[in-house]
């Protein structure tokens, strides 16, 4: 599951983005480094338009359609990538509006006791990439929102959490992204967890977990463990 990203260099992730898709796709004036994205932040999206793929100011938190008019609904950050396509919630986005959410890295949590200890996964060299997306039109005074998939996890995610988002890389891309319904065979392929020798891993301060925190302390080496208290005789 992936419920906190990075996107603190939008330049490099959309300039990927654009090499893969051979478009270029200039960053918003509006869009500024987070280093702890959350639920209900409104992000870069790469969407298609009639014109072709497009950058967007999106939400995360995907409102699905039939919820859409509703005044309080709960927002979808993650989705299942082995059912969404079936489901009511994602289906007709799947069929239909895929997107290419940029990021840098993005965030789960090792707990230990009662300590939850974070841990940032990138790409190999912390190549930029994207997450397999879906997005939702928006309706009155709603932005258009977006959500992640999610698939099983490889080997260097497994032993943190049960789930990973589908990060799309140079070539899965392009096919990932459109309007126009995917194959059963080409969307299993394009949700295949990426391969654990192309990602990397390391644990970072626990400044991150508050999701109101934000700037580059995020990405800091962990603080030293606090001493264990004395034994009282």
């Amino acid at each position: 599951m992936c419920v906190r990203y990075t996107l603190h260099k939008t330049d490099a992730a959309l300039a990927a983005i654009a090499k893969a898709l051979g478009r270029k796709l200039p960053p918003p004036e509006w869009v500024q480094p987070r280093f702890n994205v959350t639920l209900t932040h409104v992000m870069p999206v790469v969407a298609t338009a009639a014109d072709g793929p497009e950058v967007r100011a999106m939400m995360w938190g995907l409102v699905p359609f039939y919820a859409q008019h509703q005044p309080r609904t709960q927002l979808l950050h993650n989705a299942k990538s082995e059912t969404a396509a079936t489901l009511p919630s994602f289906r007709q986005a799947v069929a239909q509006r895929r997107c290419l959410v940029p990021a840098n890295g993005f965030y789960e949590w090792l707990t230990q006791g009662k300590l939850k200890r974070p841990h940032l996964f990138t790409r190999r060299d912390e190549e930029p990439f994207a997450f397999a997306g879906l997005w939702e039109p928006a309706i009155d005074d709603r932005p258009e929102t977006y959500c992640i998939l999610t698939t099983r996890p490889n080997d260097l995610v497994a032993p943190i959490h049960t789930r990973m988002p589908v990060l799309l890389t140079q070539t899965t891309m392009p096919r990932w992204l459109g309007s126009e319904p995917l194959s059963t065979d080409a969307y299993r392929e394009l949700t295949e967890p990426l391969p654990a020798d192309r990602m990397q891993v390391r644990e970072v301060s626990r400044f991150m977990s508050n999701s109101r925190n934000e700037g580059p302390q995020c990405l800091e080496p962990p603080e030293a463990a606090p001493p264990p208290e004395p034994e009282l005789f």
